[in-house]
């Protein structure tokens, strides 16, 4: 939401690995460093260890989070009987809560909202066939268990029950054959050169998709003679939508506040950072380490300074050629010692805070260019050279000053 707060969805048990008994939804706030202040906001049924959703979003000041049927085939479900579950098969809204947003959802992992018209978007599971991905306005209905994929059947549309004021409207874009689309985020960076653009992760294939938005932005548009339909047919090729492979089971994709894509992978273990070449720095393979200023600032009150200068890294210093090519200069040397520095940093917290001590006159002094206009080559220079004495005469000139006064005095 605005940032302070953190949404968590899981399923509870009567004991450690022992049985389901529901599941919740409970917010969180950031205090910098830890989760504090437990609210639950919502439980859910679990009745089965399948289609049980978890996906959320924020916008606006409104929260909302997915539940999948969880087993469930009742009015929710588009199945006009008394035997259903209330909480199944829904869009909710969580924060602040109110009534049902959509219904008629079989299963999703993927829930986000477009930043430019606030519209809500989600990936949404097929059974044999027929993966989704939906533009969801206010009571939608997807259609669930009687509707999945695209239909032009207005009879087969107005037999569904009648459930409140929920309307049903088809897919933006479906896959017959399952992939199992997960995560979905929408594109709004300029420097990662995809505007206009949805980002879907797969669970099956480990692919990623990126379809281009229409105008008003309520839709896609192919240059394919065979995706004119909105469906990719299983003796269809993909290639048009087709923008990564090999990325295992993707659980989650979204837009960092750096601008750049970011995709979460179950099966490797990993989170994925995706940007354009020419903000790529080469960075030399290590045994372990990594970077010994985020490893000792990690979870201090400098942290929040250090994300703010790789911010300023990626959306400022690494757009201008000096600033490039400095920085591919300093990585190959400072990369040669930092991983090694970083994991004694780890091993021994005495040393770590030490490390913290002495780098933090240069945090303190790099900070500066939060207050300045880098968007030239000079000024790059320019502000370069200035920092760079600086630190010279912080960490050299003043020793070598004060040793000399010392042995003066005595």
């Amino acid at each position: 939401s605005d940032g302070s707060k953190v949404y968590v969805y899981f399923t509870a048990a009567d004991v450690d690995a022992g049985k389901a008994i529901e599941n919740r939804i409970y917010r969180y706030d950031w205090d910098g460093k830890k989760l504090v202040n437990p609210v639950l906001l919502k439980t859910l049924p679990s009745d089965n260890f399948y289609h049980n959703g978890g996906a959320m979003t924020s916008f606006g000041g409104q929260t909302y989070a997915v539940m999948g049927d969880n087993g469930n085939y009742g009015r929710l479900q588009n199945r006009d009987n008394t035997g259903w579950k209330n909480d199944t098969s829904v869009i909710l809204r969580i924060d602040p809560p109110g009534e049902y947003y959509a219904m008629g959802i079989r299963n999703s992992f993927g829930l986000t909202v477009d930043p430019v018209t606030g519209n809500l978007w989600d990936t949404e599971n097929g059974d044999d066939s027929n993966d989704e991905i939906n533009l969801v306005p206010e009571n939608f209905n997807s259609g669930w268990v009687e509707i999945m994929g695209i239909t032009n059947n207005q009879t087969r549309i107005d037999s569904l029950p009648k459930y409140g004021d929920f309307v049903y409207s088809n897919p933006e874009f479906v896959w017959e054959k399952p992939v199992c689309p997960t995560g979905i985020a929408f594109s709004t960076s300029e420097k990662f050169a995809q505007t206009n653009r949805v980002f879907v992760g797969d669970c099956n294939n480990g692919n990623i998709y990126r379809l281009e938005l229409n105008a008003d932005r309520t839709g896609f548009v192919f240059n394919s003679p065979y995706l004119q339909d909105n469906t990719l047919n299983i003796d269809e090729s993909n290639e048009e939508i087709l923008f990564g492979v090999n990325f295992g089971a993707i659980t989650d994709v979204e837009e960092g506040p750096d601008g750049f894509l970011y995709i979460v992978s179950l099966s490797n273990g990993k989170i994925y950072r995706i940007l354009p070449k020419e903000f790529a720095q080469s960075v030399p393979e290590s045994k372990g380490g990594g970077c010994l200023i985020a490893t000792a600032t990690y979870g201090s009150e400098l942290a929040p300074q250090v994300q703010q200068l790789r911010e300023i890294r990626d959306s400022k210093l690494l757009q201008t050629e000096s600033g490039s090519s400095f920085m591919s200069s300093f990585n190959s040397f400072y990369y040669s010692f930092s991983p090694i520095i970083a994991d004694y940093e780890r091993e021994n917290p005495v040393f770590k805070e030490t490390v913290k001590i002495m780098i933090t006159p240069l945090i303190s002094s790099l900070s500066i260019l939060n207050y300045v206009d880098i968007d030239s080559e000079e000024s790059v220079l320019g502000y370069g050279i200035t920092l760079i004495i600086l630190n010279l005469g912080m960490y050299f000139v003043a020793p070598v000053v004060v040793i000399h006064a010392i042995r003066k005095k005595f």
